[in-house]
């Protein structure tokens, strides 16, 4: 099963992504949309709530954060 995109944020940028498939319990990580790479990147931290990681993506967004440490794929 694929994860999933879940939450009504998006920017071009950021995205929370359903992961709970893999942990067996709600878990979710971001998704960074790398246009620079050219690369989509996914976080290292996950949440056990879509509002948690949320928050996380517009903290993120409204910062301007570009996290290249972030493994891609």
């Amino acid at each position: 099963m694929k994860a999933g995109i879940t939450s009504p944020f998006f920017s071009r940028r950021f995205e929370v992504r359903d992961i709970s498939a893999q942990y067996g319990g709600p878990t979710f990580d971001l998704v960074f949309h790398d246009a620079e790479s050219r690369v989509v990147r996914y976080s290292e931290a996950v949440w056990d709530s879509e509002a948690l990681a949320l928050a996380e993506a517009e903290r993120l967004e409204d910062t301007q954060a570009c996290p290249v440490h972030w493994d891609a794929y």
